[in-house]
Formats: C-alpha cells, sequence, structure tokens
C-alpha cells in the first residue's frame, strides 16, 4: 500500500506530524459472549452473558460511542437449517434472536476458531454480523474494528475496518463462509507470540509502521502502532474495548 492510503487509515486524517489526540478510557467490559460488529448497520452490538441473562452494550459508527445498553433474559435454542437459534425475552416477551450457524455445515469446519454467529435479530431490526474463517482474534476500539486471523496456510493476517469509512464500506462473501466488508487497511505475514503472559501479534505495514496487539491474560488488551521513521518510538495507542479470542489454530 502506497504511504498516503496508509497514513490516511492509520491516522485517521491527522498530520503525519502529529499523533491523534489519546482516546478516553474505554467502558470496562466483561469477557464478552459475542461481538456482532455489523457488516449492513453502522453499529457493534457486544453481548456479556451470565448464566441465563445477556447483556448488550451498543456502539455506534462512526464515531465509536456508547449508545445504550439494554439486558435481556435468555430463552430457548432451536435448530434449523444448519443453524442454532437463541431466543432474547424481555418480561416473558420473544423480542430477537441470536444465529449461530453450525460449525459442521461450513465448508471447512475447522475454520470456526470462534464461533460462527452471523446474525443478531433484535425487534424488527436484523443485523448481519461479520465473521472470518480462522479468527485468532477480533476486537473493538473507540475508532475502529479489527480482526487477527489466518489464510488456508496459516499466515497471519491483520485487517481493520475504520468507524469513520464505515459507511463507505461494502459488505462482502469471502471464501470458507467469511462475512465481512470492504477493510481498510490489511497487512499480512504477521508474527505471534504466546506465552503464559498472554498473546502478542506483529504486523509490519510498510516500511513505516509496525502494527502491534497485545493480549494479556488479565483481559486489557491494546493496538500499538509504531513509527520506525521516529525510531520505532509509539506513535498511538488504542485499547481494545472489547475482544474476543480464538479456540484453534495454536
Amino acid at each position: 500500500m502506497r504511504l498516503p492510503a496508509l497514513l490516511l487509515v492509520l491516522l485517521a486524517a491527522c498530520s503525519p506530524a502529529e499523533a491523534p489526540p489519546p482516546l478516553p478510557p474505554a467502558p470496562a467490559l466483561n469477557a464478552p459472549w459475542l461481538i456482532c460488529d455489523a457488516i449492513d448497520a453502522p453499529v457493534i452490538l457486544v453481548f456479556e452473558r451470565d448464566s441465563a441473562t445477556a447483556r448488550v452494550a451498543q456502539y455506534d459508527k462512526p464515531n465509536g460511542a456508547l449508545v445504550q445498553r439494554t439486558e435481556y433474559q435468555i430463552g430457548v435454542e432451536e435448530a434449523a437449517a444448519g443453524s442454532v437459534y437463541t431466543t432474547l425475552t424481555q418480561n416473558g416477551a420473544d423480542v430477537g434472536a441470536i444465529r449461530q450457524t453450525n460449525p459442521g455445515m461450513l465448508e471447512t469446519p475447522g475454520s470456526a476458531y470462534t464461533p460462527p454467529f452471523t446474525s443478531v435479530r433484535l425487534g424488527e431490526r436484523e443485523i448481519s454480523c461479520r465473521w472470518l474463517p480462522r479468527t485468532r482474534l477480533m476486537g473493538i476500539t473507540g475508532r475502529r474494528s479489527i480482526v487477527v486471523s489466518e489464510d488456508g496456510d496459516g499466515d497471519l493476517l491483520y485487517h481493520s475496518y475504520d468507524f469513520a469509512a464505515a459507511a463507505e464500506a461494502q459488505p462482502i462473501e469471502i471464501a470458507e463462509n467469511g462475512r465481512t466488508t470492504t477493510f481498510s487497511l490489511e497487512v499480512r505475514d504477521g508474527v505471534e507470540q504466546m506465552d503464559a503472559n498472554g498473546a502478542r501479534y506483529e504486523f509490519q505495514s510498510s516500511n513505516t509502521f509496525q502494527i502491534t496487539i497485545v493480549a494479556p491474560r488479565n483481559g486489557t488488551a491494546r493496538i500499538d502502532v509504531f513509527a520506525q521513521n521516529r525510531g520505532g518510538g509509539l506513535f498511538q495507542s488504542e485499547d481494545l474495548i472489547a475482544y474476543i479470542e480464538g479456540t484453534g489454530g495454536e
């Protein structure tokens, strides 16, 4: 990718000589049950589950603002056409559902490192969710959603989907039942480090920036961008408001 385009993506229209202002502290969330990063609506839904209760935080695109929190009771699960539908209720009434594809129905069942949640219905609103095969980590910051995944050969990929560009992003289907949109940035050939402290992923974006995703065991993950033309110093850092990690490929 050419440098001007890269700067536009990473710096969010800030001057190359000035790092973006820091984001406010992210609201604390428990480990999410699922993250529905909508591919057909300007919204992200983060579900936390506590026994038979689901708490949903809704974030807006393009600004990443927390719009509302809603609580549902988790109802029955019903299987149909290769999927499982989990009912969401309020005061005993059916008000929504979560659809999860049975991994055995996928083109490559072993690619489901994360559960393939494909859509969420809330009232009359149907929202399609992003899902990539062999996802190692998926999360959101106040500015973008990111996915670290593997290709079919096991090479690590980094994709970011900037909220500021959400209006222009188009839903696309990719191989192995993937569901996503046009990305803001793609970096290939990442390097990973896994140890008792957690996971660390490094991606070299051109000769100018290094992107590092750190996901320690304490749940406080972040993205750091280092500018090599400034001696490798930290240029930008964003906390992950919420993230999930895949269970395959380790």
